[in-house]
This record gives structure tokens, C-alpha cells and sequence, in this order.
């Protein structure tokens, strides 16, 4: 198009530098960047982002469910450990990440696979609903650094203010409850429920209608011990005011 890279930056809202480097190979074409140049120049680069990259980067056992994802109507979720997947930043991932030894471009690679799972939520025009429920330790347990987590919880708490996402927090007080042996989400795929649970050496799909109902029993006992949507939002906010 004969644009310089400042012009093109500031078209799509970049910086020069970040344009130069993904030109040079050197930073991942991220979901955020593509995004904006298919709406600025009429490209189609995330349809051939969805298409070709999202899952190559995900485990074996992973991809199937990622297939459902991308097609669910809504996902809920409950995640006892850390930020689930679909709320990460892209520093929280990184930490996340790097405590496994993934790094280099194999980090970047992840990273892209990971952040490009999220478009789900801004899909047009009907995004995907999203209901999560975390443990409370989430928030107290330090991925990265300070920064890291403060930026991480303030992404959660504007992300429990759209209307296609719902946040709960189970607080710490609870003690013992259904779930805590493991994370699990069931995904709404054409009017059917799909789940997967996630185990120390792999994760499984669970299609079979009995087990998805063991799921949901799981998810409406968890749901019981939960904090309300505001309650959490709250929480969320203080707790980020002490990340400093």
C-alpha cells in the first residue's frame, strides 16, 4: 500500500516499533494486532488466524475441546489454581508459562494459541457467554510479579463489567467444597453440554451425557458457595489495590 511503518501504525494503532518487529519476526502477530488491521485495511487475517493457528499450540488432549470452544454459545467454568485461559493477560500467561520452562518462540507461539482462544468473547455478532467461578486463593497466589498481578486483576475486574461475562469468587473462608480436586469446563455446543476436566498428567473431553450431568451437579454445588457478581467485583478491585 506504499505506507511507511509510522503511517501504518498509526492506522491500526501501533507504534512503529511494534509494527517493525513483527515485520522482522521478532514479536507474535498477536489477536489485538490483527484485529485491528482486518478493520482498518479489510483483511481476513484472524479468519486464517482461527483457521490454521488457534489449537496447533494447545496439548493433544486439549485441541478437541478447543474445537467446542470455539463454536459454545457459553462456557462455564471453574478454575481453583490460577486465572483461567480465557481471562489471562498476555504477562500473566507469559509467568505462567515460563514457571513450565516454555519459552523463546515456543512462549510466543503458546501465547498467540492462547490470547487468539479469546476472540471468542468479541466475536460479532453474537459473542460467546462466558460464567467463570474462581477460588479466592487465585487472587492471593503471585504469578509473575506485583505488576503483573495488579494488571491482572484490574483486566478481570473490566471484564466482569461486560454483559456476556459473569465472575465468581469462592471465598477462602468456604474451607472444603465440591471441585477442588481440579478445574472443569462445560461448554454449550449446539444446545448439548461438552466438558472437560483437567488431571495432573492430561486433560479429557467428556461427551457422554451422564458425565456432563456429574459436571453440571459439580458446577451448581460449587455455584452455591459463591460470592454475588458485585461481591466479587469488589473483591477483585480491593485485591488489586494490594498487588503494589
Amino acid at each position: 500500500m506504499g505506507l511507511t511503518q509510522e503511517s501504518w501504525g498509526e492506522r491500526v494503532h501501533f507504534s512503529a516499533k511494534h509494527v517493525g518487529s513483527i515485520e522482522r519476526g521478532e514479536r507474535p502477530a498477536l489477536p489485538n494486532y490483527l484485529g485491528m488491521v482486518d478493520k482498518v485495511f479489510g483483511t481476513t487475517f484472524m479468519k486464517f488466524y482461527r483457521e490454521f493457528v488457534v489449537g496447533e499450540q494447545d496439548p493433544v488432549w486439549f485441541r478437541e475441546f478447543v474445537d467446542y470452544e470455539a463454536r459454545a454459545s457459553m462456557i462455564r467454568l471453574f478454575q481453583p489454581l490460577v486465572v483461567p485461559g480465557l481471562l489471562q493477560t498476555e504477562a500473566y500467561a507469559r509467568a505462567l508459562l515460563a514457571s513450565y520452562d516454555v519459552v523463546g518462540p515456543q512462549q510466543d507461539a503458546a501465547i498467540a494459541t492462547r490470547l487468539g482462544r479469546q476472540e471468542i468473547l468479541n466475536r460479532e455478532p453474537e459473542p460467546c457467554r462466558l460464567v467463570a467461578v474462581l477460588d479466592e486463593n487465585v487472587l492471593h497466589r503471585e504469578v509473575g510479579d506485583a505488576h503483573v498481578m495488579r494488571e491482572q486483576l484490574n483486566a478481570l475486574a473490566v471484564a466482569a463489567t461486560r454483559p456476556n461475562v459473569i465472575i465468581h469468587v469462592v471465598p477462602t473462608v468456604t474451607g472444603a467444597y465440591p471441585g477442588l480436586d481440579g478445574p472443569f469446563a462445560i461448554a454449550t455446543v449446539e444446545a448439548r453440554g461438552v466438558g472437560y476436566a483437567e488431571g495432573r498428567l492430561g486433560g479429557k473431553v467428556v461427551e457422554s451425557p451422564d458425565d456432563v450431568a456429574e459436571l453440571d451437579r459439580d458446577w451448581e454445588s460449587i455455584r452455591a458457595h459463591t460470592l454475588a457478581s458485585r461481591q466479587t467485583r469488589e473483591l477483585i478491585v480491593r485485591m488489586a489495590e494490594k498487588w503494589t
